[in-house]
């Protein structure tokens, strides 16, 4: 055969090996879905992600040899990944959902799903139920294998055919899978099978007004939108405030207690403060039939260090921050600059105010639009956020996972985006 017969049929055997290939696919990083969170599997802590991922199929259009072009399909991806917070390592990871176009043909293929979000709602027993695109699913706590979704439940509870809804807004958690059917009424779904029980909602829990010594009301102070620092602990018996200058003024003016009581109250001067500790005596005061305590006489502790918008790690049960003993400590989250260089540093300081380590974390600093979120475990912290970058003017945000140990402020992590250790 020639040269001039040979060229047409390697063009038809590379459109044939093309298409015999099937398709090609480029995908998108991991989308975080709703907020993360620790699972109990057998008495072993899990971190749950849920994640959103878009694949772009590009796939061949023709018959036979005949190859007339490509069609690109897309479709979004719903997976689980599960991790082990002490190591930072992925365990398993499964697919929830995938939503695509499955009229898709010839050179047509729809975009379907990239509206569709998804979130965790909580365990129960050993599953585990979420919503992706308006869907109550269950998964098993130990594997993440699929064991109850829509149809299940339907079977379970022929009375309810047809009558889930199909958005989000009508799904919550309460021990328990919780929703409105579409007529209007409120059920529960909990213990070890998938019958729906009538829901009606735990009576609010009756709060005892404060009252001051002549009966009349105390007036509690409003709190700000958002959360608000830790900056006051009793530590080593003493009490502690970590404030920037501006602030301690604040805080030493306390004639009627308010700032001991309610540390809220103190201003706050934001991510750039710089902030250090600070001792005060701690006096009780009688003024007419009323007996507080307040603050007084603050002063800065010399050669104590300084912090950039350094605040105490809290107890997320109380709300308070958490003191570490053995021995006796408390951690400072900060930053390591001010400028978009900065990271999330945190330190183990301890009663005579010496940091015991300091642990600079791949993670940028938290803030109102995209908080860290953190577990305490009884050896170490796990914090999950993003690390920040700009390279050539391009802005990157990267979701990363990070497991920090008490003992020594080692620290391990994961690129959620990577797929991958961070080094």
């Amino acid at each position: 055969m020639n040269q001039p017969r040979l060229l047409p049929v390697l063009f038809a055997l590379l459109a044939l090996a093309l298409l015999a290939s099937c398709s090609r696919s480029t995908f998108e990083p991991h989308e975080l879905q709703g907020s993360p969170a620790m699972v109990a599997d057998n008495g072993q802590p899990r971190l749950w992600v849920l994640s959103k991922q878009e694949e772009r199929r590009m796939v061949g259009i023709g018959r036979g040899r005949q190859a007339s072009g490509w069609r690109t399909d897309t479709f979004f991806h719903f997976r689980v990944q599960a991790f082990d917070p002490a190591a930072a390592r992925l365990l398993w990871e499964q697919t929830v959902l995938t939503l695509g176009d499955p009229a898709a043909s010839g050179s047509t293929s729809r975009v379907l799903g990239s509206a569709s979000g998804g979130r965790l709602l909580g365990q129960q027993g050993d599953r585990v139920w979420l919503l992706v695109d308006g869907q109550p699913i269950a998964l098993s706590a130990d594997d993440g294998e699929r064991i109850a979704d829509v149809a299940r439940i339907e079977q379970d509870n022929p009375a309810l055919k047809g009558l889930l809804p199909v958005e989000a807004q009508f799904y919550g958690f309460d021990r328990g899978l919780m929703f409105m059917s579409t007529d209007g009424r409120r059920f529960v779904i909990r213990g070890s099978t998938f019958k729906a029980e009538p829901y009606a909602p735990p009576a609010p829990v009756a709060q005892k007004p404060l009252l001051k010594a002549n009966g009349s009301p105390v007036i509690v102070p409003l709190r700000a939108v958002g959360r608000e620092p830790a900056r006051q602990v009793h530590l080593g018996g003493q009490w502690l405030g970590l404030y920037s200058e501006k602030e301690a003024a604040d805080a030493s003016d306390d004639a009627r207690g308010e700032h001991l009581r309610w540390p809220y109250t103190v201003i706050d001067e934001g991510g750039l403060a710089r902030r250090g500790f600070w001792r005060a005596r701690i006096e009780r005061v009688q003024r007419f039939e009323e007996n507080f305590e307040r603050l007084e006489a603050l002063a800065p502790v010399a050669d104590a260090p300084f912090f950039l918008n350094g605040r105490f790690l809290e107890n997320m049960a109380t709300g308070q921050p958490l003191v570490l003993d053995a021995p006796a400590s408390v951690l400072v989250w900060h930053r390591t600059r001010i400028d978009r260089e900065g990271r999330l540093a945190l330190a183990r300081v301890g009663a005579d105010l010496r940091p015991l380590w300091t642990a600079e974390l791949p993670l940028s600093e938290s803030g109102t639009a995209n908080p860290v979120q953190f577990w305490v475990l009884p050896d170490r912290v796990v914090a999950m956020g993003n690390l920040e970058t700009s390279v050539d003017g391009i802005s990157g945000r990267a979701p990363r996972l990070v497991s920090v140990a008490l003992a020594d402020g080692s620290w391990r992590a994961w690129d959620m985006a990577k797929g991958a250790a961070v080094p």
